[in-house]
């Protein structure tokens, strides 16, 4: 298994590497415009070419008909260390986010602005700019930041970024991510904003009315943090699926290691030819 593993990962070069750490670190999916833009600086038809490489690799599985949707597998999260849940299977809504937060990220890399994508150069990040530890959300004990993105500016700034999910109970999310943050909020001040990224802009105007109206949300006294509190629609279009079509990626994964051990020369010559078609 370690052997196969191993061949399938010297067959990446650079591109890939780097297109598939950055979907590790975006949430694991992404569909093939988004590739193109995430640095993959390629043709339309070369990129669609070295995605179905790194299918066939088994490094990025299809989990939708149309548009197409990639996922990240087990052994594209194993190029980065520690196992990630980003290459489990996740529901229709979680899936929809984080093609969202893919299509912020490309929105807003021409920002004056830093993803810190590492959870412990998140915590970094903070602590520089004189954050205790206490004022972090925690779980189990240890500060957790993981589920957002954090953005840092040359100014000093930062943004801690929710991208939204797409179902019912934003009221109940949007009151929760203002708490995990508060104690954060209120150290920072007017170096920290908190962002609520959204897909479309009538669903920004809710979360506007939200932070004025919401019974829940007064009642956690932001008073001027609020101005700090900002929704986002991004520009459309963003992907929009309807269902999902998982592979039984167990088997998929199986075959191909099967085929590697009993005919390597004949797979390995297979993959270099087909990264020939792709550098042309």
């Amino acid at each position: 298994m370690k052997g196969s593993f191993a061949k399938r990962e010297a067959l990446l070069d650079e591109v890939s590497q780097d297109l598939l750490t950055r979907l590790v670190h975006l949430g694991g999916y992404c569909t093939a415009l988004q590739a193109e833009g995430i640095g993959v600086a390629q043709s339309s038809k070369q990129v669609r070419a070295r995605l179905r490489t790194l299918e066939r690799l088994g490094f990025l599985r299809r989990v939708t008909k149309y548009p197409v949707v990639y996922q990240v597998t087990k052994s594209a999260t194993r190029l980065q260390g520690p196992d990630s849940s980003t290459r489990r299977r996740h529901t229709l809504p979680t899936v929809q986010a984080r093609l969202l937060g893919v299509h912020f990220y490309l929105e807003a890399r021409s920002w004056p602005a830093y993803f810190v994508f590492d959870h412990e150069e998140k915590i970094m990040t903070l602590q520089n700019a004189g954050c205790p530890l206490s004022v972090l959300p925690h779980r189990n004990g240890k500060p957790y930041l993981r589920e957002h993105f954090v953005l840092w500016f040359p100014s000093g700034r930062i943004t801690i970024v929710s991208i939204e999910l797409p179902q019912r109970g934003m009221g109940r999310r949007f009151r929760r991510f203002i708490r995990e943050y508060l104690s954060l909020l209120r150290h920072l001040r007017h170096d920290l904003d908190l962002l609520v990224v959204t897909a479309d802009k009538r669903r920004a105007f809710t979360y506007q009315r939200l932070l004025r109206t919401n019974p829940t949300i007064q009642k956690l006294v932001l008073g001027s943090l609020a101005e700090r509190i900002k929704p986002y629609s991004v520009r459309p279009p963003v992907p929009s699926i309807t269902e999902m079509t998982w592979p039984k990626a167990e088997k998929d994964t199986w075959k191909l290691e099967y085929e590697e051990q009993h005919n390597p020369a004949q797979n390995h010559a297979d993959q270099r030819q087909v990264w020939n078609v792709i550098e042309d």
